[in-house]
């Protein structure tokens, strides 16, 4: 039998896929889940503090798929796929996407925290590579502002994370950061970003499949990377 923290935790998922608009009332998840009001005082202290349990277990699911993926080496391609993670999971999760990073209480939940520690050890990457171009802390700060917009914008016109705005959003950002324009016609960093995304689709391959993919990209990545046209921009990238 489930114990009472865990039913509300599940009644708090439940609630929040069917009203993704909202935040459910105190009393909606205690009901939901089955138990009286001191229950979930006695087990999170606050509604907020359930609702940071919630967003605590929904964001460790994206980091451990986040993490499952190997980097490819292109730094470039590898902050795309995790900007393109982080929207996706904004738009699939508005409520906990606000609750973790829109706060105005002046609390951050932990996971919130977690997240900005991992994009500075990315963004410090830039900066070692000479690809940076302004400090790390506004390149965490703008990142950060940028991505909050970007997730409000396509939760409020109900758009895809890996659509047009997205995209646009993205290229502007990577053009403040690093200086240098999108280059969404380039087939090695395409291959590069191929595998970057892959985990977020490994349910559509076995271990073989997927391993054999990755293979022939790399060797695209590699042959496009060091062809006479893409030259200059790999030294770029890798230098």
């Amino acid at each position: 039998m489930e114990s009472g923290r865990q039913r509300l935790i599940e009644a708090a998922r439940a609630l929040l896929a069917e009203h993704p608009d909202r935040e459910p009332s105190t009393r909606e998840l205690y009901e939901a889940a089955g138990v009286a009001a001191p229950t979930l005082y006695h087990h999170f202290g606050t509604k907020e503090g359930l609702l940071d349990a919630v967003a605590e277990d929904a964001f460790a699911t994206y980091v451990e798929r986040k993490n499952a993926v190997p980097d490819t080496g292109d730094l470039l391609a590898d902050f795309t796929a995790g900007w393109d993670m982080h929207i996706e999971f904004g738009v699939q999760n508005p409520v906990l996407y606000r609750f973790m990073f829109g706060r105005t209480d002046g609390r951050r939940c932990e996971v919130a925290q977690k997240a900005e520690t991992e994009l500075r050890r990315r963004l410090a990457r830039f900066a070692d590579e000479g690809l940076l171009q302004i400090s790390l802390d506004e390149a965490i700060a703008v990142t950060t502002g940028t991505a909050m917009g970007c997730v409000m914008q396509l939760v409020h016109d109900g758009g895809s994370a890996t659509g047009p705005v997205a995209q646009t959003m993205r290229a502007a950002l990577i053009a403040q950061l690093t200086e240098q324009p999108s280059q969404r016609d380039d087939p090695g960093r395409a291959a590069h970003l191929l595998q970057a995304r892959l985990g977020s689709a490994s349910e559509l391959f076995t271990s073989a499949e997927e391993a054999l993919l990755r293979q022939w990209l790399r060797t695209l990545a590699e042959y496009f990377d060091n062809s006479p046209a893409n030259e200059s921009t790999s030294r770029g990238r890798h230098e």
